[in-house]
């Protein structure tokens, strides 16, 4: 049986923010949203959703799997990634209906970052770690060529990397301490990672001592590259 996507309305974040926000104040029991439920076109379990627009939807998953609608989910267009079959789809981050960016987790090798330009036709490698003991979690986009990418701490230190021009991703100069100041244990694993605007992100931490915020205002660009919070 194929996994089910849910649906609510056609409208766009923003629009359905501000509906939400008039009916807050209309009535302190708002109504619950309305789900549809819609076939995926996959029998593999999806994790991650990226929505552009109230058409087009990008998700991935397991087995290597990705799925995309252009038609607001009235049908749904799924595929594997070819080599890619034995790899978890944690991450997607749609662009348009052409263009989108897939980040699988795992130690080592298994922790890449596949894209398309053709609406999933060809998905080149873009990143692939070769650190033995790295395992990246999450990224997130400021614009459709600008992203961080983040993982577990290892030896001490959270390995970032960036994207500029939306093709390759180099390792920040500087790596961010796992280590919070007074504490004894590295903060493993990270993640979630979420952006806003051009410059601002934010990456959460835990299974140590104590949870923590990392966030930078300069897309990572100047020193410290992450402030705690």
């Amino acid at each position: 049986m194929w996994p089910r996507l849910w649906g609510c309305s056609n409208e766009t974040p923003a629009q359905a923010s501000q509906a939400s926000n008039v009916s807050a104040l209309r009535s302190s029991t708002a109504a619950p949203p309305t789900l549809t439920p819609q076939v995926s076109g996959t029998p593999n379990g999806l994790i991650a959703v990226s929505p552009v627009s109230s058409r087009v939807v990008w998700v991935s998953g397991r087995a290597g799997t990705y799925a995309v609608t252009t038609d607001g989910g009235n049908s749904w267009r799924a595929g594997v990634v070819p080599g890619a079959e034995m790899l978890q789809f944690r991450d997607v981050e749609g662009v348009s209906d052409k263009i989108a960016y897939l980040m699988s987790i795992g130690t080592g090798t298994d922790s890449r970052v596949y894209k398309t330009v053709d609406g999933g036709a060809t998905w080149p490698l873009q990143f692939m770690n070769e650190d033995p003991a790295g395992f990246y979690d999450c990224f997130a986009f400021w614009t459709s060529k600008r992203g961080i990418l983040f993982g577990d701490s290892v030896n001490g230190r959270f390995p970032v990397r960036r994207t500029t021009d939306g093709r390759t991703w180099n390792r920040h100069r500087q790596q961010l301490a796992a280590r919070a100041a007074g504490r004894r244990e590295d903060s493993r694993p990270a993640g979630p990672a979420s952006r806003h605007g051009e410059k601002r992100a934010w990456i959460a931490t835990g299974a140590a001592e104590r949870a923590r915020i990392l966030a930078t205002r300069t897309a990572g660009t100047a020193g410290p590259h992450m402030t705690r919070l």
